[in-house]
């Protein structure tokens, strides 16, 4: 099975069918660290940008696969990262626009020697550096209440979703067909999407003080986004859908599992059940911290997989494949083992990757994006061992 092409290779992972090797494929990386291995001997590709300049409002550099979701721009310090360790090729994400349509005009309101305060296309009211080389500090949100989410839904979320799609879509979607890797879309989640539009503190008070304002601002992201999805699976044959949530911290959940229970389960299901009628099985959940609460929703909910599993949030996926033997797992790598060098990465692929490839359905790499404090000499030697042990492991 040597000749498999990348799709099919994916599938036949996320099937846990024996004899097929897993892929490999890294999260990413802080930009700080391929720039740091640049000087440390990785070789710069002729596109590779110089060294500290960031794509714009990005702090980090680096996306969930090798190639990153937009079908027309490559990230060439991962492609450079990639080539020399050898990874497979990653995915191609459909670029849709699953936000506010139209996005917000930014707004200045005022500066200072190092940073600046704006509105941002997203309607949140942020303090960022003028470098943008750090998370911006948030101040405010587009939604409060019910009048100002009444006021977003009419302008924002309109239930004509043809400006959601990029330009051309008709002759873009053809080039979707026949590709050899694997084509979905990265979303946004049913926790994820409140969050941005009134902050999480607001959106955490309102689950108890307004539950019928939370239910009605996710009625309307289920409706419409289920709409995008009805064009999507229309024009284009999807190998996977990828939710973006982060709900949750180290000591575990934002919320508990019975708020989960009432305010995602009901829309997650509504979007899988439509996704599996149209022959799309593979949706997992990109969260960081401690879900171990939540999984049981999840799966109720007809998510597959998470990732990516944060060792120092107590995400110990051998622990949690046991419990949880039919959960897709990617990630779960503890990236600061990787910084400590060749006995610790040792020690931290033994006590792991055996039990992990030979149960399938995984896909190995680090627990987050690769920070700076990993050299590129450990980096290199972390990957070439998760090689052999997958050689040792599986075959194909």
């Amino acid at each position: 099975m040597t000749d498999m092409t990348v799709r099919d290779r994916f599938h036949a992972v996320m099937r846990s069918e024996p004899g097929v090797r897993t892929l490999l494929w890294e999260f990413g990386y802080w930009t700080e660290a391929i720039d740091q291995w640049y000087r440390q001997g990785l070789r710069r590709g002729p596109y590779a940008p110089p060294p500290g300049i960031l794509m714009p409002g990005q702090m980090v550099h680096g996306d969930a696969f090798p190639y990153p979701y937009r079908l027309f721009s490559v990230n060439y310090r991962d492609f450079d990262a990639h080539q020399a360790v050898g990874l497979d090729p990653g995915v191609i994400g459909v670029p849709l626009n699953w936000r506010h349509s139209p996005p917000f005009v930014e707004v200045l309101l005022g500066e200072e020697e190092t940073t600046r305060m704006l509105i941002n296309k997203e309607g949140i009211t942020i303090r960022e550096r003028k470098a943008r080389d750090s998370i911006p500090q948030h101040l405010d949100w587009p939604v409060c209440d019910r009048a100002t989410w009444e006021k977003v839904k009419e302008e924002r979320f309109g239930l004509n979703v043809t400006a959601r799609f990029p330009n051309g879509w008709e002759a873009l979607s053809g080039t979707y067909r026949d590709l050899d890797c694997p084509v979905g879309i990265v979303m946004d989640g049913f926790f994820s999407m409140p969050r941005e539009l009134m902050g999480l503190v607001r959106q955490l008070t309102m689950y108890h003080d307004d539950p019928k304002l939370m239910h009605d601002i996710n009625e309307r992201l289920v409706t419409v986004w289920l709409a995008v999805l009805e064009e999507l699976v229309s024009k284009v044959k999807l190998d996977f859908v990828y939710c973006w949530e982060d709900m949750s911290f180290k000591n575990g959940p934002l919320l508990s599992p019975r708020m989960f229970n009432e305010f995602q389960v009901p829309y997650y299901s509504r979007v899988t059940g439509f996704l599996r009628a149209h022959g799309v099985d593979i949706v997992f959940v990109d969260t960081d911290g401690d879900c171990r609460q939540l999984i049981p929703g999840f799966l109720k909910a007809g998510v597959r997989g998470l990732y990516p599993f944060e060792v120092q949030a107590g995400m110990d996926i051998v622990e949690i494949r046991k419990q949880y033997p039919e959960l897709l797992i990617q990630g779960g790598l503890d990236k600061n083992k990787v910084a400590e060098g060749k006995e610790a990465i040792d020690l931290e692929l033994e006590s792991k990757l055996p039990f992990m490839l030979a149960h399938g359905g995984y896909i190995p790499y680090c627990d987050h994006l690769v920070p700076p404090t990993v050299s590129w000499a450990n980096f290199q030697y972390y990957r070439e061992k998760v090689r052999q042990y997958i050689e040792r492991y599986q075959v194909g």
